[in-house]
């Protein structure tokens, strides 16, 4: 039996990194006589058996990677946060916002099915239904839909009744966990999507295969097998530059500085991408005290934390998310301020604190960034202990366990980084955040016409989180991929937005 070093340093790049070997040449890219590519293999992060395949409920990126290749949402966004159509053509509100008419495409599902408004109206009623094992990641942001008074006008226009008034209704629909799934669909172990992309297996922490959808409502792939396989920081590096894989995303910036100039290669990069965080769990000690969390935000060298732990390849954060993005918050940076954290703990009535920080090496510079905070709270009269958890689980444990975690974001739209992570209930509330002030300004921003309007009430959220939340967005970081320079086409490298890590455009050159 392999022991646990040997197992991590080998993890895997799709299975076939297997104690020490390298891929069998049947497994590398190949181009048909007509231009087509036979197989395409793309490595992304892996995160062990906390990877799955369920739209609903599965949110690492290795996640959407790969059901973003079998499925398809109502809307998607761009680049630019946007919603943009898919299995939608076009959507309307009445004058009120409390009801949206939704005209889709003709589309197929790969059993041949035809796609039709009952396929929608059982997804919503999917995600707002009993959780399963794991909480649909979409319930708060389509809370507000009332499935009793939805209907199917036709196959082909479908409309959807709301419990209060939406004017962005197309940004809840873009959501993660919002990709529509076919009518009466149970088994999501095998999936059966729209997509470009036809399932034919998946082993969690290993790989996922589909083969072209021929008959995809927005164009054959040419690629004929698609490969996402699981594989850590340095192994996408080697593989990529040995041409064992086609294409490797989130490199680091020491990877991208290797890669720079290598023959055969091409690199991507989009600036404000990665978003760093620490999470305080806002309904327990010491951080129910809005004081403390407060004094956590000024307890952090940022520009340090974005030097080392970051290799100085980003931006300092400032406790907002979504810098550059619609509806965002330019407020005065929070600084590292030891006589300010000394003040805020004595109002607090806090003496001698010493807390946990719960993280692991599922991304680059966590474990250091940890241990550098640790440091700096050392430097307040704080005692931090830096807990290691388990790779392969640590996304799913950090959900609900210890008092302060930590994570990494891409891009969202404003509105949905609200929804899904911050009002009382949400499913993805790292944080635990509950407060009925900055619930009732959201289902105001929602109901309110106006574009402009809206911002003024986000400005006020981001105020409240900027002030008294349990996020710390300390750097922001670029998001960098890699691929073999004989592809064209490649994905866009914005995370989230409905370009990145699709692969039915890319061809060979």
């Amino acid at each position: 039996m392999q022991s646990s070093t040997l197992r991590r340093r080998t993890f895997l790049l799709g299975g076939a990194l297997a104690a020490g070997t390298v891929l069998a040449g049947c497994n590398r890219s190949s181009t048909s006589a007509d231009g087509a590519v036979d197989t395409f293999t793309a490595a992304f992060q892996g995160s062990g058996a906390g990877e799955g395949i369920d739209p609903g409920v599965n949110t690492l990126f290795i996640d959407e990677a790969r059901m973003k290749s079998v499925y398809d949402g109502l809307f998607e966004i761009d680049a630019t946060m946007t919603p943009i159509p898919r299995l939608a053509v076009s959507a309307e509100p009445n004058a009120d916002g409390t009801r949206w008419r939704i005209a889709l495409r003709e589309a197929r599902w790969h059993d041949g099915k035809a796609f039709t408004a009952d396929d929608v109206l059982y997804t919503f009623s999917r995600v707002l239904g009993p959780p399963q094992r794991r909480p649909f990641i979409a319930a708060s942001s389509l809370a507000n839909v009332d499935l009793a008074r939805s209907r199917a006008v036709d196959a082909r226009t479908v409309e959807i009744a709301l419990t209060e008034p939406s004017f962005e209704f197309l940004i809840a629909l873009s959501a993660y966990g919002t990709k529509i799934v076919q009518n009466g669909a149970t088994d999501f172990d095998r999936p059966v999507g729209t997509g470009p992309f036809v399932f034919e297996s998946f082993e969690a922490g290993r790989q996922f295969v589909a083969t072209a959808n021929d008959h995809y409502w927005d164009g054959a792939p040419e690629i004929r097998r698609l490969r996402i396989v699981s594989a850590e920081s340095d192994a996408r590096l080697s593989a990529v530059q040995s041409g064992e894989i086609d294409y490797a995303d989130n490199l680091t910036p020491s990877a991208v500085r290797t890669l720079q100039g290598k023959r055969g290669v091409s690199l991507g990069s989009t600036p404000n991408s990665g978003i760093y965080f620490f999470a305080m769990k806002t309904d327990r000690a010491p951080f129910d005290n809005p004081d403390v969390r407060r004094a956590v935000m000024r307890m952090l060298d940022r520009d340090e934390l974005v030097k080392v732990a970051l290799e100085g390849q980003g931006e300092v954060g400032n406790d907002v998310f979504g810098k550059g993005f619609q509806y965002s918050a330019d407020l005065p940076q929070h600084s590292f301020d030891p006589d300010e954290v000394g003040r805020l703990l004595s109002r607090a009535g806090v003496r001698d604190l010493s807390f946990d920080l719960f993280t692991a090496p599922v991304a680059h510079g966590f474990v250091e960034a940890a241990r550098l905070f640790a440091e700096h709270a050392a430097r307040c009269g704080v005692k931090v202990n830096v807990v290691l958890g388990s790779k392969d689980t640590y996304y799913t444990d950090a959900l609900n366990t210890g008092q302060l975690t930590m994570g990494q974001s891409g891009p969202l739209p404003i509105p949905n980084h609200f929804a899904s992570r911050l009002l009382t209930g949400s499913p993805q509330n790292r944080t635990k955040w509950s407060d009925p002030e900055f619930d009732a300004l959201y289902a105001r921003a929602q109901a309110t016409p106006t574009e402009q309007a809206r911002a003024a009430i986000y400005q006020t959220m981001h105020e409240i989180l900027y002030d008294r939340g349990g996020f710390v967005f300390f750097g922001n970081t670029a998001w960098n991929t890699a691929a073999r320079d004989r592809f064209q086409n490649l994905p866009d490298a914005v995370p989230n937005s409905h370009g990145w890590a699709r692969f039915n455009r890319v061809g060979a050159r």
